[in-house]
């Protein structure tokens, strides 16, 4: 499928193995048309073809070949061109005992514990969307990564290129990954703490220094007035970078800014941050409609199977959505399902078709002719056309 800049196909490591490939799109397809149904819910009601333990084995398979390197996610979107990467963490509710990466962990937005996965999202901005390419489930003990650590392991491996923009939030930023982004010449942008010490010419700046110190700068940014301190060739834990002291109108604090792309203006800067919300919506999307919450897969390949799968149907319907500006994500995935549905309903429509017609007319309900609804339809669509 085709964009403005870019395709969504299937790679050819995939094809070349058929039984995968048959039961990945199977699933796509059934994703699409029901979201919020799992595979054993799906195949209860007839809507695949293939059973329920073959495509169990085959998502196993698909999350063992993501984990090994051997397929990723822009292998589906060759054609992506984009130079923003934004990366954040969320917290997704499990259902079950022994899961992999699963802890029990407090929720601070409900107050309680529940068991939660930390899963580390990575998406790229292109044409004003954002397209999933990496994610990574965080495994909270001392043989695995942290979160900060994996966002510098994505810039050693090359995965965030040379004079990329890589935007993350203050709770990932780390010495180490602002280190590394300087020393591959990646654009890195991230909030310090409020209590940020960084240094110059051998003596220690921090918050009421810089204040008192340099001149501020008015700005308006997108229709907003802000009030701008820049400290520039600074360091922060080794690193040299800008820092950019930022008050929206409006506002009582500051937020401190700090880059590594030192030839940089404040606007682009800010701007750049400013996209970083951006992914919060991603995490609401899949969480609100592609009901990534609440499976009960437990091995590490079947979850890295079920998250691949649902981050490739994500990446579909905002290939569709570059299609469509004028709708939200979830108008979108609406209607691609209602489409496939009407393409292609499943079986178990046909066995209540009869009495549930019945049923109809007796309440009194004019049930319509497909065939006559169709062909009318057509002939008002053409009669549009020749006036």
């Amino acid at each position: 499928m085709k964009g403005d800049e870019f395709q969504f196909s299937i790679p050819e490591k995939l094809e070349a193995t058929t039984p995968l490939f048959q039961s990945i799109l199977e699933l796509i397809v059934m994703t699409l048309k029901v979201p919020h149904l799992s595979i054993n819910g799906a195949n209860k009601l007839v809507f695949l073809l293939l059973s329920g333990s073959n495509h169990y084995e085959h998502l196993s398979e698909l999350g063992k070949m993501f984990i090994n390197g051997k397929i990723s996610l822009e292998d589906f979107l060759p054609n992506l061109q984009s130079n923003t990467n934004i990366s954040d963490a969320t917290l997704i509710k499990r259902k079950g005992k022994r899961i992999y990466g699963a802890k029990r962990l407090r929720n601070y937005v409900s107050g309680v514990n529940e068991r939660l996965q930390d899963v580390l999202l990575t998406v790229k901005r292109c044409g004003g969307r954002n397209y999933i390419s990496h994610f990574k489930i965080i495994n909270h003990n001392k043989r695995h990564l942290s979160k900060p650590k994996e966002l510098a392991k994505m810039i050693k491996t090359g995965e965030i290129r040379s004079g990329d923009w890589f935007i993350y939030d203050g709770g990932l930023k780390s010495g180490e990954n602002l280190r590394e982004g300087r020393k591959a010449g990646v654009k890195v942008v991230t909030r310090l703490n409020v209590n940020f010490v960084v240094h110059r010419f051998g003596k220690e700046f921090r918050k009421e220094g810089i204040l008192r110190g340099v001149k501020a700068i008015k700005r308006t940014i997108d229709g907003v007035s802000s009030t701008i301190y820049e400290f520039k060739r600074c360091i922060w834990q080794g690193t040299m970078g800008n820092l950019f002291l930022i008050r929206g109108e409006g506002y009582n604090d500051f937020i401190p800014l700090f880059t590594t792309a030192l030839n940089s203006k404040q606007e682009t800067v800010i701007r750049k941050y400013k996209e970083r919300f951006l992914i919060e919506i991603t995490n609401k999307e899949l969480k609100s409609y592609l009901n990534i919450e609440g499976n009960y897969f437990r091995t590490k390949e079947s979850n890295y199977g079920l998250f691949f799968l649902l981050c490739l149907v994500y990446n579909l319907v905002q290939c569709m959505h570059s299609e469509l500006p004028d709708m939200s994500f979830k108008d979108v995935l609406e209607r691609v399902s209602s489409y496939l549905l009407y393409l292609d309903p499943p079986k178990c429509v046909f066995t209540i078709e009869e009495p549930f017609e019945r049923l109809l007319r007796d309440i009194g309900y004019a049930v319509p002719n497909k065939m006559n609804a169709g062909l009318t339809g057509a002939m008002l669509l053409s009669g549009v056309v020749a006036t």
